[in-house]
């Protein structure tokens, strides 16, 4: 790999950033000084900028307790994103797998990884997530019934697909759901005359939010926890 690229990826800088701080001698691969952006590094090199060992990340996988007033985006003019709670060199190379929406908190996976995210998201894949919701009108077994059997959604023609209401109270629910249309859970619950006053997402697929993360904390995910999609 290029030197300047190096820089690049394990600093986060621009490659034109990058290839100032190289020019400026400032680098060194294995004790030595290298100026020139187009050295190639060699495997396993020792590359030290301001005495620190610069070092290529592997395939990032991370869970975020993502808070409320976030938006899922790289970058966004009118709100603070995800990815502003991150503190890693190479947070602009991320994408999150899926959304959730402004006002939804919960548990959210990050990653580059393009291939992982779509076996996550791939509507085929069918996986399942599970969302708390606080509703504002008492819950009855009738809604069970009907989340079962598929809504009809404002706007669409197409029921959703069955889906498990658990009520724990009169007005506490756990939502499980394998699909991701817009707004979904608040949009079913409007389908049966109820209105989602707090959302948040505790699982996906068989990974749940650790509970030590509170709103804005993040961690990688463990090997274990990465295969189980």
């Amino acid at each position: 790999m290029r030197l300047d690229r190096f820089i690049s990826e394990t600093t986060g800088l621009s490659r034109k950033e990058s290839a100032k701080v190289v020019q400026s001698g400032e680098v060194t691969v294995d004790g030595s000084v290298q100026k020139k952006g187009a050295f190639q590094v060699p495997e396993h090199a020792e590359v030290i900028w301001g005495g620190e060992q610069l070092e290529v990340l592997g395939p990032v996988y991370l869970m975020i307790n993502k808070p409320l007033g976030c938006v899922c985006a790289n970058h966004d003019s009118a709100h603070m994103t995800v990815f502003a709670h991150l503190d890693i060199p190479i947070s602009d190379k991320l994408h999150t797998v899926g959304r959730l929406d402004l006002d939804t908190s919960g548990l959210l996976l990050i990653t580059d990884d393009g291939k992982w995210s779509h076996r996550i998201t791939s509507p085929k894949k069918k996986c399942p997530k599970v969302y708390h919701a606080w509703v504002s009108e008492p819950l009855i077994e009738d809604n069970i019934k009907a989340f079962a059997e598929g809504l009809e959604l404002t706007g669409e023609t197409t029921l959703t697909a069955p889906a498990v209401l658990e009520i724990i109270n009169e007005r506490e629910a756990l939502v499980h759901v394998h699909e991701g249309r817009y707004h979904q859970v608040r949009r079913m619950f409007a389908a049966v005359g109820n209105n989602v006053e707090k959302l948040h997402r505790e699982q996906v697929g068989e990974l749940k939010l650790d509970p030590d993360l509170t709103p804005g904390d993040y961690r990688f995910l463990t090997a274990e926890e990465v295969a189980l999609f």
